[in-house]
């Protein structure tokens, strides 16, 4: 870039500038160096040129230049201006700066450590290019992207600019960060625009020297200027962004083309993808646009807040049914319609599942009046066997049980019967004839016991002689009477734990009371000398229990 620089500036000495030009510009960036840390950001001022060059002014940049190319690059410049006389010219530098007592000193490319004694080696005085630029006054800005210095200075050299710098009459000096430097440079650049004004409307910016409080830096109405911001529209418009429509305005905020390049932007921001993402929908916002589509029949694969290929394939199919555009995104009026259209789709489903349910009903109602509501065994039990979970199946269940309990009630009281017939008789075939028709009874033990005893082969302990058999009314009354007891179950594990303990043999102690268990509490009420009913009574019952209880403490 060092040779561009004197090449160009060999070129300025030559060029036949026309009568309209704005003036010059020279602008150098070192960011990159050959034994420092790079200034990262420097660069940025080099995207002035074509501010610069589209308000009439020639302008020539270079990077990264060492010392001795950024000397004649300044000398060539004011060989220029002193040869063709122009009434502009804009100095502009970013990157490392040093100052002490003796100056101020630009930090060129090839600079590292330097001290007192070599500082004029490592850069170029600010005071040269102040001077350059004062051989025009009025019409010179000198700015300054002041990056510092990486590092420690040496003794007696300071980083960054002083707060003060003598600058020669009718020379404008500026400094501060890039960002702050390139923005007032661009507005620096439109006619009409007054330095003082400008650098008051950007914090950062520190202002020296001449700053006239009416003076703009270029006239209203200059005519390279004007030409410019139709380029710059030109270029605007041909890469259509909103982004190149924006810098449009930034430049001419109140220029002819202001009003079409905020139109455009807004076209081109409007795009679908931007309307949907300005609504800000929340996950759970998300979830409910899938469950909308899912009700109205675009399934979306999934209700998960997250759009998508299967939720844009719905939300298009959604579009293309209701005649819009089958972009795929949502804006808001298409959110509420769609919210709407589920609503009133879930409260049809609803009616429906309504109508149903009421059709269901009516037809369990009818069957119920058919065959369960006559109150007969068989159409309880057909009623049951198609409506499990009917209306009526817990009256059914229930007139059902009544019917099994009578039935028990009746056997018992025809195997009570068939067993005091046995008893009147007393013998082996009246017993044997009993179990026959009986094979399940409540008597079965006591008639295999009987038989044995009449056979004799009697099994002492389990049987008395002279006691009577109760009959059965008397086993009615027991059994009903220990049913009113209501006896949990743990009471009936500790009464068969009690009738175990006691070599009652009365089975598997499960608070079950089976056919051993009965055995067993007839066997007690006998040596007990009471009737042998094999049903417990609450006398009997605080007796096994009291006799438990002291068997504990014992």
């Amino acid at each position: 870039m060092g040779f561009r620089i004197v090449v160009a500036a060999v070129f300025w000495l030559a060029l036949a500038l026309p009568a309209a030009a704005s003036g010059l510009v020279l602008i150098i960036a070192n960011e990159r160096h050959q034994a420092m840390n790079d200034a990262r950001g420097a660069a940025q001022v080099l995207a002035l040129e074509g501010r610069f060059s589209d308000a009439g002014f020639t302008v020539d940049q270079a990077t990264d230049l060492a010392a001795p190319t950024m000397r004649a690059a300044l000398a060539s410049l004011s060989t220029h201006i002193e040869r063709r006389g122009h009434e502009r010219v804009i100095i502009v530098f970013a990157g490392y700066v040093l100052h002490a007592d003796q100056g101020v000193w630009l930090l060129g490319s090839d600079a590292s450590s330097p001290d007192l004694a070599r500082i004029d080696d490592a850069g170029v005085r600010l005071e040269t290019a102040l001077a350059v630029a004062g051989t025009l006054q009025g019409g010179a800005i000198v700015a300054i992207a002041d990056f510092g210095y990486p590092g420690r200075p040496a003794s007696g050299l300071t980083a960054g600019m002083p707060a003060q710098v003598a600058v020669p009459q009718g020379v404008t000096l500026v400094s501060g960060p890039v960002e702050r430097i390139t923005t007032f440079l661009r507005t620096a650049a439109r006619p009409g625009a007054n330095l003082r004004d400008t650098g008051a409307r950007i914090r950062g910016l520190q202002m020296q020297g001449f700053l006239p409080p009416y003076l703009a830096f270029l006239p209203e109405g200059h005519e390279p200027a004007l030409d410019a911001e139709r380029r710059a529209w030109e270029r605007a418009t041909e890469n259509d962004t909103a982004e190149a429509y924006q810098a449009f305005l930034d430049d001419y905020p109140d220029g002819a083309f202001a009003d079409e390049a905020r139109a455009a932007i807004e076209r081109l921001e409007q795009t679908p993808e931007r309307i949907e993402a300005a609504l800000n929908l929340s996950r759970d916002e998300r979830r409910a646009i899938q469950r909308d589509l899912t009700l109205l029949g675009f399934e979306p694969r999934g209700i998960d807040g997250i759009f998508g290929p299967a939720t844009r394939a719905a939300i298009r199919a959604w579009q293309r049914h209701y005649r819009l555009e089958p972009h795929g995104y949502l804006d808001r009026e298409q959110v509420i319609e769609l919210a709407a259209q589920a609503a009133r789709r879930a409260a049809e489903l609803e009616a429906e599942a309504r109508e149903r349910q009421a059709e269901a009903e009516r037809r369990d109602r009818a069957f119920w009046r058919e065959t369960g509501a006559s109150g007969d065994e068989f159409g309880l039990r057909a009623y049951l066997e198609r409506y499990p979970d009917g209306i009526f199946a817990s009256i059914a269940r229930q007139r059902l049980r009544e019917f099994d309990e009578e039935r028990a009630r009746a056997e018992a009281l025809r195997d009570s019967a068939a067993w005091d017939a046995a008893r009147a008789r007393d013998t082996v075939a009246a017993y044997r004839r009993y179990l026959a028709d009986h094979p399940q009874g409540a008597f079965v033990d006591e008639a295999h016991e009987r038989i044995d005893r009449l056979e004799g082969r009697a099994r002492p302990g389990l049987d008395r002689p002279g006691l009577d058999r109760p009959g059965a009314a008397e086993m009615e009354a027991a059994r009903a009477q220990e049913a009113s007891l209501r006896l949990p179950r743990f009471t009936r594990v500790l009464v068969e734990q009690r009738l175990e303990r006691l070599g009652y043999e009365p089975g598997a102690v499960d608070g079950e009371f089976d056919r051993d268990t009965r055995r067993a509490i007839r066997a007690y009420q006998r040596d007990l000398g009471q009737p042998a009913t094999g049903y417990l009574t609450q006398g009997l019952m605080a007796r096994l229990l009291a006799e438990g209880f002291m068997d504990l403490l014992d």
